[in-house]
Order: C-alpha cells, then sequence, then structure tokens
C-alpha cells in the first residue's frame, strides 16, 4: 500500500459526483435501487457522472490515481433500498456483491418516481464447501465494518486501525472484543496495525495492545522491531508483498506467516504496474501490467526455492486505494466453520489459495489441497487443474520452483509431473480480461520426492 494515499480526503469532493448537490432548478424524479440485501451500487449519468444518496455509506479516504477509472470513487454501498433524487434522463446501475456473485449492469430511464430491484445472483457458494474467504488489508472505519462484509460477502475482514501516525484507539478504551461479527459467516477484527515506511510494509494482526508506531522514522527503528514486539502479544505477521527492500531481510531475521500475493496494486477498475519504494524490475524483461505480475510473483517464487513455504495471501487496501473490500482475497479451507482461530489455523496449514478473479480446484493423485501423497519411486505425478470464474477464463498453468511446465487454454488442465524434479507445484489461472491470478501449491517434503504434502507455500 503507499503512503501517499493518506494525502486527501479524494472521496469528499468528487469532481463527477453530483449526488443530491445538483442544480434545484432541474426536473427531477427519485429513482428506489432495491437489492435484497447490502450490495455495492454505481449510478452513472450523463458524461458519467456518479450519484449517491445524502449520507451514502462510501470510501471518503481513497483517491483518484493516474490511470485508474473514477467509477469506484463514485459507488456507494445500500443496506439494501437505496432513494435517490435525480436530475431526468438516462442512468446506468451497476449492483455487485463480491466476487461469488453476478455483476449486474442495467440502464433506467429515469422519467418519474420509480423502483427497480437489482438483486445479484451468486454463481459459487465457497463457504457451502468449507471455503471461507478473507481481505487481509483493509482500511475502511470499524463502524462500517459489518455493512461492507456482508455488502461484499465477505466472510473474513482484517481491518487495520493502526497505521504509521494513525492510530485509531488513540483517547479510546481499548475493545474488550476485537471482531466485529455481522453474523455467523461474516467476521471482521480490529486490533490490527501496519507499518509502512522506507523498508516496506508489515502487517501485524490480533495485537492485544497498540503499537508505538508514530514514534518511527522513515527507516528507523528497522521494522523487524515491532514485528517482533508484535509477535510476543501472539500477532500473526504477514508481508504485505513480496517487492519490497526488506523482505529478504525479514525472512532471515524474523518468521513470516504469509505473504501478500494478490496484492494491492490490482485494483478493481486498473491496476499500478509499478514497484512503487520497493524493489524496481527489470522494464526490458517484465514489460507492462503482465510483466509487473510476473516479477512480483517470481519474487515470491524464490522465497518458496528457499524452504519458505509461506502461505500466499490477498489484500485490497480499500479506505486508501481505489479496490472495494475482498476485491482481492484469500481463500482458507475450515470444513468445522468460521471463526478467527479457524481460519489462521487453515491457513497455516497451507489450505489456502489467493485470487481477485478465478476459483481453483488443484489436485495430485486425486488428494485435494492439505492431503498427503505418496510417491513411488520413478512415477510421475497426476496434476489437475480445473478453474471457473464469472468471466472468461484464458488458461490454467501448472507452475514448478518458479517456471510454467505445463498449461491448456480454458479452463482444465490434466497432466503428469515428475516430482524428483521440482520442490514445489502451484496452480495459477488467467482471466481473458486482464491478469487475474490465483495460486495453490503443492511441496513435496523432502527434494527426493518421497513424500509430498499438498499445502500452500
Amino acid at each position: 500500500m503507499q503512503s501517499t494515499g493518506r494525502m486527501a480526503l479524494g472521496g469528499l469532493a468528487l469532481r463527477r459526483s453530483r449526488g443530491w448537490q445538483g442544480d434545484v432548478s432541474e426536473r427531477k424524479a427519485r429513482l428506489t435501487i432495491e437489492t435484497d440485501g447490502p450490495a455495492r451500487l454505481e449510478v452513472r449519468g450523463a458524461g458519467d457522472e456518479m450519484y449517491q444518496p445524502r449520507n451514502a455509506l462510501m470510501d471518503r479516504t481513497a483517491i483518484k490515481r493516474p490511470g485508474v477509472s473514477p467509477y469506484y470513487l463514485g459507488h456507494f454501498t445500500s443496506t439494501g433500498s437505496a432513494v435517490l433524487e435525480l436530475p431526468i434522463g438516462r442512468y446506468a446501475v451497476i449492483a455487485e456483491k463480491g466476487l461469488e456473485f453476478q455483476r449486474i449492469e442495467s440502464t433506467v430511464d429515469v422519467k418519474s418516481d420509480q423502483t427497480v430491484r437489482l438483486a445479484p445472483q451468486r454463481w459459487a457458494h465457497m463457504a457451502s464447501k468449507g471455503w471461507w474467504s478473507g481481505d487481509f488489508h483493509i482500511h475502511r472505519p470499524p463502524e462500517d465494518a459489518a455493512t461492507l462484509l456482508v455488502a461484499e460477502d465477505l466472510n473474513f475482514g482484517v481491518f487495520f486501525t493502526m497505521w504509521n501516525k494513525v492510530n485509531y484507539w488513540k483517547d479510546k478504551s481499548l475493545p474488550g472484543n476485537a471482531t466485529v461479527r455481522a453474523d455467523a459467516t461474516h467476521i471482521g477484527t480490529l486490533m490490527n496495525a501496519e507499518d509502512e515506511r522506507g523498508g516496506g510494509a508489515w502487517m501485524m494482526h490480533n495485537l492485544k495492545k497498540p503499537l508505538a508506531l508514530s514514534d518511527a522514522e522513515r527507516w528507523y527503528p528497522q521494522g523487524g522491531v515491532f514485528v517482533e514486539q508484535a509477535k510476543a502479544q501472539g500477532a500473526w505477521f504477514d508481508s504485505e508483498k513480496p517487492i519490497w527492500w526488506e523482505v529478504p531481510v525479514m525472512a532471515a531475521t524474523e518468521r513470516i506467516d504469509s505473504m501478500g500475493v494478490v496484492h494491492n496494486h490490482y485494483n478493481q477498475y486498473g491496476m499500478f504496474a509499478n514497484e512503487a519504494w520497493g524493489r524496481p524490475r527489470d522494464q526490458e524483461l517484465y514489460p507492462g501490467n503482465e510483466g509487473f505480475s510476473k516479477y512480483s510473483q517470481s519474487l515470491y517464487h524464490r522465497y518458496l526455492n528457499l524452504g519458505h513455504l509461506y502461505p500466499p495471501t490477498a489484500g485490497s487496501a480499500s479506505g486508501v486505494l481505489p479496490a472495494p473490500p475482498g476485491y482481492n482475497r484469500v481463500y482458507v479451507y475450515a470444513p468445522e466453520g468460521l471463526s478467527t482461530d479457524s481460519f489462521y489455523s487453515a491457513m497455516r496449514a497451507g489450505r489456502v489459495f489467493a485470487t481477485n478473479g478465478p476459483l481453483l480446484t488443484f489436485t495430485v493423485d486425486g488428494k485435494p489441497l492439505g492431503s498427503t501423497v505418496e510417491v513411488g519411486s520413478g512415477r510421475p505425478l497426476q496434476v489437475t487443474v480445473e478453474a471457473r470464474a464469472r468471466e472468461p477464463i484464458d488458461r490454467v498453468e501448472v507452475v514448478a520452483n518458479g517456471r510454467a511446465v505445463a498449461g491448456a487454454a480454458g479452463s482444465k488442465l490434466e497432466t503428469e509431473i515428475e516430482p524428483k524434479k521440482y520442490t514445489w507445484l502451484a496452480a495459477r489461472c488467467t482471466l481473458k480480461h486482464g491478469i487475474h491470478d490465483t495460486f495453490r501449491t503443492y511441496k513435496p517434503d523432502s527434494p527426493a520426492g518421497s513424500q509430498a504434502k499438498l499445502g500452500c507455500g
């Protein structure tokens, strides 16, 4: 996440967002939008002007970035029924409810008061199969957490209330229970801190008390100081993305619990194909948007190659960058049910994948993620990758030790892999309309490949 995201309250003064502040002399009508529960809405008028109800729940701290569509900044979250006073005219109305629901786009001619029903329908129900979605990087107000989680159908949200100089708990009593529970399948945590400075961004989850981040300078103390303080409280340490300069230092000196792979440079209507103040890539070797994705992944792969089998995570930085909570999300398999403990236990066990679009099934010799597979001498592994997505799928691949070793156009791949050649395997899927990557990994327990465990690394 880029610290410049805190420089302006761009969501408060949208150039193209009129909402209820139109010319009172205009002829207007009332449009009521029913969504059958919380959902995210966009109402676009002529010239892409964006409209919202008075006092709408919006992302009021994200700012417009070069090369990124303004649509995200004009959206609002409805609790189920939204009423707008609009000038007479034609509008595009978009309703969304997270990755597992279809996106609805409708044209509405507003001539008089009317009601439209736009209720997104599910195309996938991962929770019913024991897979729970999470976003490891949210900067939205705790007061909005419950509504946002349900509106995005995000099962688990990590809300950061401490970030460098910002401390939500300053002059407040610490919560007796730092969990927001919208219902049994949508929960969020609040005692989370991000230390984002010269060396990178270090995400510390489930603290018992705040850290003195506001006392830190750009480079001093090194981020490991705060990570060690957090670890002493029993916190989880997520390395926010692999491109930061000090990630190798953290890997060598601290116990990284997970690493962001589908991270906040992927936004709803665009992406930031740059390394911010992190380690720059070779633009000739890794050109353009796809080059950035391959470069970021290649750094993550290096840690896997060294035996640092960090579970991949995902985060959107909603509240700073232009993406809703859960646009990038990590899934964990916890058939026992959803809780903070079960989510992190499944993560640590490697029953995890990260995505911003496709949903993958990855098996080795018919065994699902998290199983143990006996590998006979000289016997290849039977690997199957299947993908589902609401957008058209480009291809699926098997990645081994950083190289794509098998691939197929479309949504399914069945192949054989010789395990003695590799120390880990991953499945990857891309969609036709953009770079949307999903990761699951398989790793042999030893270089000889005498046993193999399906897990995340």
